[in-house]
């Protein structure tokens, strides 16, 4: 005997009960509203295009899908605790009285419930939990509160922590690092609660098609889940549940498997039935009216008996084709019926639902004139004997049926007519008139600029606005000089080598164009050039150094060179404000020099970059010659992206046996390493090197 504790989702009522077969699962966990949750584990498989495909009628009975379709054709309802063959449905709250809803019925249920263990290493429990499943949102049942989704869930215990597993199962892959604890593995993946009443979201899970015993089912369900047995319906042909990866299935076996699930699953007998419309006409005949039809509009499955009944009319069959049905019958009276009755009488028992009774309204035009800034809107109901009133939502009222919004800007994309009788319509809007005018181009030849003799000057006018066709510059003042381009958005030219002022001119072709705009180039009185190679500095060696000479002043080139210290660094873009180079470790300081040019002469200024060396330590140091397994660890003064080698002997120039990262927060580094191939030397030391210039020689190694 097994005990099963099952819940839906957090904040769901637990109860336990005993039923006989496989260990379905802890079903306690979290769910993510819509979507899924995805623990520790990659997800291999994708749904398969092979899903659940349809939604049934929503129950009159009890507020959930009459059904749901796989891709098979096979339509399952909900199994309840009623059914015998539903036994690993959660009870009834009084299994002594009948089922009613919401006083007596279970907070969670199940179209198709799935599941599979088997034993792992170490004395652990792999085991699978595949269903749809019906629940309510927060808990408790409730009408309104009905949500459907589709659940793989995976928990397995006795697998080495750290290690990877890769689990097969009818609906995919998954794989997993296995996690410290109770359960190694412990994911949920629910798929589909959204709205309260809204139940299509299943359909994205990776549920289906509904999985059945290979054989021998009994007679309208897909299995007993009291016996254990061989199944299909994998739309990946993997009808096993499997553990792959080391000791999965005890020391030395890295597969543990089973062919054998526990199944539940009632074939669909009701269809239900979902009322689509019911609108009603009638003519405009001297008052009062007597009489009018009604057309009635409704969904269910194939092949049903469905009729309509009301006030003012006797029981009709609608006419049905695949899904859809309608009728269309006669009533009398002054009034229509305020409701209908839509009946399947091939339920047991008949499933009965009812829908309001409206005007039907119908809109002939929506009709905006761009020119005119005029929106027209006219409109009718099916209700001639005695017209309702029709309002334009958001817009006004129609007035005999028409209604004209002058002055109206902006046309909106659709509009909705409702009725006072019930009835609503909506219509995109139509436009006509003439289409607007483009934006039209405005040129800005940019903001005026002071700069130096002999400098690159760039001028700008891509910030013109509009679509700019063509560009075209010319110097309208100061002492000529050549543009690079006169027809393009930025042209440079080499300012002059003495003071003076310069103004370009820039016209822009276009939409509304042309356009033109200047701009004032004033060229500054040569200054000696300043330069400054930035402050003197401490940094971490191993890491990328940034030389900084941006505040030199009156500068036109720059170059730096490497002037004092070993050893030789290379220098990336050393022709610019801003090289860098890499610090050497077990590198001195090095000094650099930066030379700079402008229209006033030269000059230099020097900065000299230290290392900051690491400085290591090292509180374990162990080695176990049985298992050939070191262990050591100590400490790293430098945290930022750093790491330590571990070499033998009592120089860097020994064997290395292992590398470590220095943890940024706290320093410390430890490298364990178990058979390892690089043996103990005679010195029995080992030497520490790190990523950032720190060496730590012949530090002795406790042997055990």
């Amino acid at each position: 005997m097994a005990v099963w504790h099952h819940s839906s989702h957090s904040g769901m009522s637990r109860r336990t009960h005993v039923r006989r077969g496989v260990l379905l699962a802890l079903l306690a966990g979290i769910v993510v509203l819509g979507s899924a949750l995805v623990a520790n584990a990659v997800v291999k498989s994708a749904p398969s295009g092979h899903n659940l495909v349809a939604a049934g009628p929503v129950s009159s009975e009890n507020g959930f899908p009459t059904s749901y379709t796989d891709d098979a054709g096979t339509r399952l309802e909900l199994c309840l605790p009623t059914d015998p063959l539903c036994s690993a449905a959660p009870p009834l709250p009084d299994p002594g009285q009948p089922l009613s809803f919401p006083d007596n019925f279970p907070d969670e249920g199940f179209y198709s419930l799935v599941g599979a263990g088997v034993n792992t290493g170490s004395g652990g429990r792999a085991v699978l939990t595949l269903s749809a499943e019906a629940a309510f949102a927060n808990g408790a049942v409730a009408a309104g509160d009905q949500v459907t989704f589709g659940r793989v869930r995976i928990k397995v215990s006795g697998l080495t922590p750290g290690e990877t597993y890769t689990v097969t199962h009818p609906y995919g892959v998954d794989e997993f690092v296995a996690e410290e604890g109770l359960n190694n593995i412990n994911f949920t993946e629910d798929v589909g609660i959204g709205v309260p009443g809204t139940f299509t979201g299943i359909l994205s899970s990776r549920i289906g098609p509904f999985l059945r015993w290979d054989a021998g089912a009994p007679a309208g369900y897909l299995g007993d889940p009291a016996i254990d047995h061989a199944i299909t319906g994998s739309p990946y042909g993997t009808n096993f549940f499997r553990i792959e990866g080391p000791n999965a299935g005890g020391p030395g076996v890295n597969v543990a498997r089973t062919d054998l699930f526990s199944v539940m699953g009632k074939r669909a007998v009701n269809a239900g039935v979902d009322p689509v419309r019911a609108t009603y006409s009638r003519p405009a005949t001297p008052q009062p009216a007597t009489g009018g039809t009604i057309d009635v509009y409704a969904t269910s499955e194939p092949d049903q008996s469905i009729t309509v009944s009301g006030d003012g009319f006797d029981a009709t069959q609608l006419a049905g084709h695949a899904k859809r049905y309608f009728g269309r019958v006669d009533y009398s009276g002054a009034q229509p019926p305020a409701a209908v009755t839509v009946t399947n009488g091939g339920d047991n028992p008949p499933a009965k639902k009812s829908i309001a009774v409206t005007d039907a309204v119908t809109i002939t035009k929506a009709l905006y004139d761009a020119d005119a800034d005029r929106l027209t809107i006219e409109a009718d109901s099916s209700d001639k004997a005695s017209p309702p009133k029709l309002t334009a939502t958001g817009i006004g009222e129609l007035t005999a049926g028409s209604l004209t919004v002058e002055n109206l800007t902006v046309a909106p994309p659709d509009v909705t007519v409702t009725s006072a009788a019930g009835g609503s319509a909506t219509l995109p809007v139509q436009a006509t008139g003439a289409g607007f005018a483009p934006i039209p181009v405005h040129a800005f030849a940019g903001v005026d600029q002071v700069v130096q003799q002999g400098q690159t000057v760039t001028l700008d006018a891509s910030q013109s606005t509009g679509t700019v066709k063509s560009y075209s510059w010319t110097q309208t003042a100061g002492g000529d000089v050549t543009l690079s381009s006169d027809s393009v958005a930025k042209p440079t030219f080499v300012a002059p080598s003495s003071q003076t002022d310069l103004e370009f001119k820039v016209t822009v072709t276009g939409p509304g164009g042309p356009s033109e705009d200047t701009v004032a180039i004033h060229v500054a009185a040569a200054n000696p050039p300043v330069a400054a190679a930035g402050a003197d500095r401490t940094v971490p060696q191993g890491t990328t150094v940034n030389l900084d000479g941006s505040a030199s002043a009156n500068a036109t080139t720059y170059s730096w060179q490497q002037t004092g210290g070993t050893p030789e660094v290379t220098l990336k873009d050393a022709n610019t404000a801003t090289p860098s180079f890499t610090f050497p470790r077990f590198a001195g300081p090095l000094t650099f020099t930066l030379t700079v040019t402008g229209p006033g002469g030269s000059a230099t200024d020097e900065v000299t970059i230290t290392g900051a060396a690491d400085r290591l330590t090292a509180g374990i140091a162990r080695y176990t010659t049985s298992k050939r397994e070191y262990d050591l660890g100590g400490t790293a003064t430098q945290l930022g992206a750093n790491t330590v080698t571990v070499h033998v002997g009592r120089t860097l120039d020994g064997a290395v046996i292992g590398t470590a990262a220095v943890d940024p927060l706290t320093g410390a580094w430890r490298l364990r390493q178990a058979n390892s191939n690089v043996p103990l030397d005679a010195s029995r030391t080992i030497s520490v090197e790190s990523a950032r210039g720190g060496r730590l020689l012949a530090v002795p190694v406790q042997v055990k």
